[in-house]
């Protein structure tokens, strides 16, 4: 008898279009948050002073959200590829990563100059926000291993079209 993977297998392309959608829901969801805190809420989202600039900051619109959030993503998405090719375990030791980036991240609300208190928590609100949409859904598109009696060790879910007909017989 030969154990199957109970996860939906997918091709590398249906993979990749997944990850698009994350990368396109981080976004949305990021400025989504900016519209509620400034249209809705009427904040103004400020960015912590740069390095060398004292107490100076900068407003930031939805175009900076969307572009920051979409490089967190892509830049998720890049290593998760990447430790998909480097290592057997990447869907184990990617959210690791994620979620280590991720409190590293926190250090730049926490950290600039010239931000009110409030502007800082929300700063780390959506920090918190993407990261909690980008690293669940992010994990959810990398390939599991199924294990295999036959072989009495992990084995790639298969892919491809040589499976589709198998399941279809």
């Amino acid at each position: 008898m030969q154990a199957t993977s109970t996860g939906i297998v997918l091709t590398a392309w249906e993979r990749r279009r997944n990850r698009m959608l994350v990368v396109a829901v981080v976004v949305a969801a990021a400025v989504a948050l900016w519209a509620v805190y400034h249209l809705a809420l009427g904040i103004d989202l400020r960015a912590p002073a740069s390095f060398g600039e004292s107490g100076t900051t900068s407003a930031m619109g939805p175009g900076q959200v969307a572009f920051v959030s979409a490089i967190a993503a892509l830049a998720a998405w890049g290593l998760l590829a990447l430790l998909e090719r480097l290592t057997r375990h990447a869907h184990r030791v990617w959210p690791v990563i994620a979620i280590l980036a991720l409190v590293a991240s926190l250090g730049g609300p926490m950290s600039g100059t010239g931000l009110t208190s409030a502007n800082r928590m929300e700063l780390v609100g959506f920090h918190l926000l993407v990261g909690a949409v980008l690293i669940p859904l992010m994990y959810r598109t990398s390939p599991r291993r199924a294990a295999s009696s036959k072989r009495g060790g992990d084995q790639f879910a298969r892919t491809g079209e040589r499976d589709r007909r198998e399941a279809a017989a």
